[in-house]
């Protein structure tokens, strides 16, 4: 295991130190899980952009478009057949509800 050395302001140690004591860990516990947590949300955020970049590219390709155009048409009667479906079940269920049961109870 590596071992770095870091200079934190006084406010930051307390702080550090405080959150360590009431976690019942080390100081470098926190740092190590605090380090992993940035890197894993810099790691996901560089994801996200380079997905949005390519989105964006793929958008401004007219045959791409024109692809997820049809997916999308090829797809919707089964959508509307799902929703159609949840639609009747929520109807059927607030039916039961009003008759078998008082709202006040």
């Amino acid at each position: 295991m590596a071992i770095l050395n870091i200079r934190l302001t006084d406010q930051l140690e307390r702080q550090l130190s405080e959150e360590a004591q009431r976690e019942n860990k080390t100081r470098s516990e926190i740092v190590r899980d605090a380090l992993t947590w940035y890197l894993t949300e810099i790691e996901k955020k560089r994801f996200m952009d380079q997905l949005l970049e390519e989105a964006r590219q793929a958008y401004a390709d007219e045959n791409i478009r024109q692809e997820a155009k049809e997916i999308a048409e090829e797809f919707l009667p089964f959508e509307n057949e799902v929703l159609d479906s949840i639609e009747d079940q929520i109807s059927d269920n607030l039916r039961h509800k009003e008759t078998s049961e008082k709202w006040w109870k």
